[in-house]
């Protein structure tokens, strides 16, 4: 497989991996927050925004990773 593949593959994954944290996140606090949606998703901006982070580097570390081999 070549590089860009790769890339893409790892860009598929992080991002159906945010989209399972942010949905599960927002179930989880929507179930605990007595039907306050708006408590909900404040409570859950930096959860999301960590995830977010988190997806982010780890992408430019595998890029990283792929061109230095």
């Amino acid at each position: 497989m070549d590089k860009e593949h790769l890339l893409d593959l790892m860009r598929f994954w992080l991002f159906g991996t945010f989209v399972i944290v942010f949905a599960a996140v927002t179930a989880y606090l929507g179930i605990f927050s007595n039907r306050n949606w708006w408590l909900a998703i404040k409570a859950g901006f930096p959860i999301w925004g960590l995830a977010a982070i988190i997806a982010i580097i780890w992408y430019y570390v595998y890029k990283w990773y792929l061109n230095r081999k």
